[in-house]
């Protein structure tokens, strides 16, 4: 990221009863030999595969831009929400385990964005051939909320073998890496249910993924599922033998226990 190590980095320029307002978000570009979390920044980072970072303040952005990390106070890096937790990283939810298998001979780049803070694709799970890896489904319950409402998670997918140094960054129209990446995947814990979702990465980008993902639960078959859901060929598909099926419209499964599989295939 050339941001010394951090996911992003938020500098407020002024602060009032309704938030912080003027936010800056420093670059690489602004950055200064790797010294980026300077005084009163607030400062993001990843969390290892099934943990997400637990730290924003109270405080968030005047017109509902989001703030979160860690923050730089009198050269020393102090915790923002240690009422929630005085560990940097938390687990999602404990009421469904949500993992990502991927049965491809390459990597698949999975990237979180990077939320509360600069919303940028910035948090990586590299998703190497044969493995099993936990993804984190945020509990509404004790995240982070949004003018009172409670949020998910948002992944990007990546086409097959895309490093996560280049995928898990801002991108640009000329290839479908980073936040032009074809596919989504929404993640989240709410209402006694985890609720996910496979849709397209629009209106961003109309490009189709190079590979397969299907939703499946415990031991690999459906019955702790709502439906199914499944992208193939360049359609999202549901219904109970995958007969309904769309070009641009997603589809979202819910399970209240168990397992929950997005399973990536050729």
């Amino acid at each position: 990221m050339g941001l010394g190590g951090w996911t992003g980095i938020q500098q407020p320029g002024s602060s009032g009863d309704a938030g912080f307002d003027n936010i800056m978000t420093v670059t690489s570009q602004t950055c200064s030999n790797g010294n980026c979390c300077t005084e009163g920044s607030f400062c993001s980072y990843a969390c290892p595969a099934g943990y997400q970072k637990s730290q924003w303040p109270t405080k968030q952005g005047a017109t509902g831009q989001s703030v979160g990390g860690i923050q730089c106070v009198n050269g020393k890096l102090r915790l923002t929400n240690p009422s929630l937790s005085k560990k940097l990283c938390m687990a999602g939810t404990e009421k469904v385990s949500v993992q990502v298998v991927n049965k491809m001979s390459q990597n698949a780049a999975v990237c979180r964005t990077d939320y509360p803070g600069t919303e940028g694709e910035a948090v990586p799970l590299d998703a190497q051939p044969g493995t099993t890896s936990n993804l984190t489904c945020p509990d509404g319950a004790n995240y982070y909320n949004w003018k009172g409402a409670p949020t998910s998670a948002q992944y990007y997918v990546n086409p097959k073998g895309v490093s996560v140094k280049d995928a898990c960054q801002w991108g640009t129209a000329a290839k479908p890496w980073g936040n032009f990446a074809p596919l989504n995947l929404g993640v989240g814990y709410s209402a006694g249910s985890a609720w996910l979702s496979i849709f397209q990465n629009a209106p961003t980008t109309d490009a189709k993924l190079d590979f397969s993902i299907e939703i499946v639960g415990n031991h690999g078959g459906y019955e702790n599922l709502s439906g199914r859901c499944k992208y193939e060929n360049g359609q999202y598909c549901s219904g109970e033998h995958y007969e309904s099926c769309s070009k641009t419209t997603g589809c979202t499964i819910s399970v209240s226990s168990g397992s929950a599989t997005f399973v990536f295939s050729s």
